[in-house]
């Protein structure tokens, strides 16, 4: 049996469905003689409901996900470079493209039934996020067999500890056009110019250099701004990315703490109902040795 072909149906199936047919496909694997096989598809994991409404996607949406991944390689592209006039125009379409996509899954949900919870659809966003941003989820996103929801911390490079990279701001050249060449022109009388004419033509000389020096470093300043601007923008994704996280984990911190603070409640209410079964078993084992006592006492 192919393993590939068979887990790329798998994936394609309702989480309700998955386990029933996995289950059956293995079997006919091993009992067709191809053990390695079965045990192959045995091990394929049920995916989560994230993960599923992700495989949906690839398979219903191929379009969606196809433009959505080929986004993250032009942002990668450009924050690499440092191309800010790149970051600025596709930075707005991440947000925007990835709700796109995620209200998409949603509405296939809901004509199956399946209302998507915002928790749920959370975790389809920071799936779809970690695809943006990083090559090897996007291959995994792509493949449609996805066992559980993905998630990357921030956008951007880091360096081989771990840490973000700090990308120094490259200043743009200013490219300066050459003059050209003096048309020849037929030979006029030569005036000999006054000394006024020679000073104004001077002076108005040095105004035209200042102003066109002022005008290359303003356009250099400008250029460098908008670049900044754009590293900011994408890092202020990466601080909102990280606050995101931060809630979510907080949340199931907080949902942890009170399961654990039930079961502590639990556990002692189990133990009182222990120890009160304790109690009341001695008192029957009593009674029950002493009516013992009292009939052998009788036959003899």
């Amino acid at each position: 049996m192919d393993v590939d072909a068979a887990a790329v149906e798998l994936y394609g199936l309702t989480p309700e469905q998955f386990t029933a047919l996995r289950n059956a496909a293995a079997k006919t694997a091993k009992d067709g003689g191809d053990v390695q096989a079965g045990e192959a598809i045995k091990a394929l994991r049920k995916p989560t409901l994230a993960a599923w409404l992700a495989n949906q996607l690839v398979r219903t949406d191929p379009d969606g996900v196809n433009d959505l991944t080929e986004l993250g390689e032009q942002l990668r592209q450009a924050h690499v470079s440092g191309d800010g006039a790149q970051l600025r125009r596709l930075t707005p379409r991440r947000h925007s493209q990835v709700q796109r996509v995620v209200q998409t899954a949603r509405d296939l949900a809901r004509e199956q039934g399946r209302p998507v919870s915002e928790q749920i659809a959370q975790r389809l966003t920071e799936t779809l996020d970690a695809a943006l941003v990083d090559p090897g989820a996007a291959q995994l996103l792509r493949s449609g067999q996805l066992t559980s929801a993905l998630r990357h911390v921030g956008f951007g490079v880091v360096d081989e500890t771990g840490e973000p990279a700090q990308l120094a701001p490259v200043k743009p050249r200013v490219v300066r056009s050459r003059p050209k060449p003096p048309t020849k022109r037929a030979a006029k009388p030569v005036r000999k110019p006054s000394t006024v004419d020679t000073t104004l033509r001077r002076r108005r000389a040095e105004l035209e250099s200042r102003a066109q020096e002022a005008q290359t470093d303003y356009t250099a300043a400008e250029t460098e701004r908008a670049d900044a601007e754009a590293h900011l923008d994408a890092h202020a994704h990466l601080i909102a990315d990280l606050t995101a996280t931060i809630q979510r984990l907080n949340g199931e911190l907080e949902h942890a703490r009170q399961q654990l603070r039930d079961a502590n409640r639990q556990t002692k209410r189990l133990t009182t109902a222990r120890d009160r079964a304790t109690r009341n078993a001695t008192l029957a084992q009593r009674r029950r040795d002493a009516n013992q006592q009292r009939l052998a006492s009788f036959d003899n």
